[in-house]
């Protein structure tokens, strides 16, 4: 089992890489605040409230923390080292975000917003100097984000291993009678209780599973019933993302076992076209064509897949007209799907890794 705290040199790392991408924005600072982003970037998520917590990340020297006073000892626990700059209870924060931003060591005008940051925020930094430039963020936490580090892999791997086995625990342990909803909640516990992490399933029988995102019902589970489950859970923050569909007591008849069938080779033709340098676009299209092929296209109705790292849904995403191009490090998911409404629905999804010469399923039973 891998450590889930990742090395301390990571840390330093991103932060280099930050501030050269600051740079190439031609900006001078970059702004970020409580989230997935502030975690990626310090190793602490304070969480957002009403009391401004802000991450000052100049284009040379170190960073800073700009906090309430009272959460000084708290945030001095970063892995980037930054000075904590605080603020009293009755200060307005805006003002002294703006004031360090503007001091002679950053001269900052242009700052580049972490892309979640509030309207309210960006407007009354704004109101405490009118000569900050404040522009949102598009591409630098991607760019970071989006490629994997070995170190993440290995987090990566171990809740998509813990995923497939929770799943498959469930699902070998599923007896007539019981409701979506109680699969659900006992399938969230059992991935919770391998990761003692966070963790969420989806749990659809029957006319349910066609409903691509279905909260798990009062509906009862009988023989030959669909069944999809759709679950994952994180490890060191880390998240997996896994689905299957199967026959409850019984083999594939008929049109389901047709679906069934499409559906992985849609999925095996989007595995197969991912690649460094592939616009995303065109895995995308190639498990569409798959399944428009044998006369199901209108019925495979969201993107084929997205990325997966601290979040569940990352960049970049697999859907048409998204031309960026895939990177060796990239994790995406892969996710067709054929949902017949009133009767029945499939997906197969797996999380992939973009290598350097193709793709690798990450864990595959």
């Amino acid at each position: 089992m891998p450590d889930r705290r990742l090395p301390g040199t990571i840390y330093g790392d991103r932060l280099q890489r930050l501030q050269e991408l600051v740079i190439a924005a031609e900006a001078e600072a970059f702004l970020c605040l409580p989230g997935t982003n502030f975690l990626y970037l310090t190793g602490l998520n304070p969480h957002r409230s009403e009391r401004l917590i802000a991450l000052l990340v100049p284009a040379e020297g170190q960073p800073e923390i700009v906090a309430p006073a009272f959460e000084r000892e708290r945030l001095a626990q970063n892995r980037v080292f930054a000075e904590i700059r605080t603020w009293e209870e009755h200060e307005n924060p805006f003002r002294l975000v703006a004031q360090r931003l503007s001091k002679p060591r950053t001269r900052a005008r242009v700052v580049v917003m972490e892309a979640s940051t509030d309207i309210v925020t960006s407007e009354r930094l704004g109101r405490a100097d009118d000569k900050l430039d404040l522009v949102p963020d598009e591409e630098v936490m991607d760019s970071l984000r989006s490629r994997k580090s070995s170190a993440e892999l290995a987090l990566l791997k171990h809740a998509i291993r813990l995923t497939h086995d929770s799943r498959d625990e469930i699902a070998k342990g599923l007896e007539p009678g019981i409701t979506e909803a109680e699969v659900g909640a006992a399938l969230t516990a059992a991935l919770a209780k391998r990761s003692g992490e966070s963790a969420w399933a989806l749990a659809q029988f029957g006319p349910s599973s066609a409903i691509p995102h279905g909260e798990p019902g009062a509906r009862r589970l009988s023989k030959g019933d669909v069944v999809l489950l759709d679950c994952g859970t994180s490890f060191g923050g880390y998240q997996g993302d896994i689905t299957r569909t199967f026959v409850f007591d019984g083999e594939p008849q008929g049109e389901v076992k047709k679906v069934m069938q499409v559906v992985r080779r849609a999925h095996d033709a989007a595995v197969e076209a991912a690649a460094p340098g592939v616009q995303c676009e065109d895995v995308d299209a190639a498990a569409r064509k798959v399944i428009e092929k044998n006369g199901y296209g209108e019925f495979f109705t969201h993107r084929t897949g997205h990325g997966l790292g601290m979040d569940v849904h990352e960049p970049p995403y697999l859907v048409k007209g998204n031309k960026r191009r895939l990177s060796a490090g990239n994790v995406v998911t892969v996710e067709p799907g054929i949902y017949l409404p009133g009767r029945f629905g499939v997906r197969h999804e797996n999380d992939i890794l973009v290598t350097d010469g193709g793709a690798e399923v990450l864990v595959e039973k």
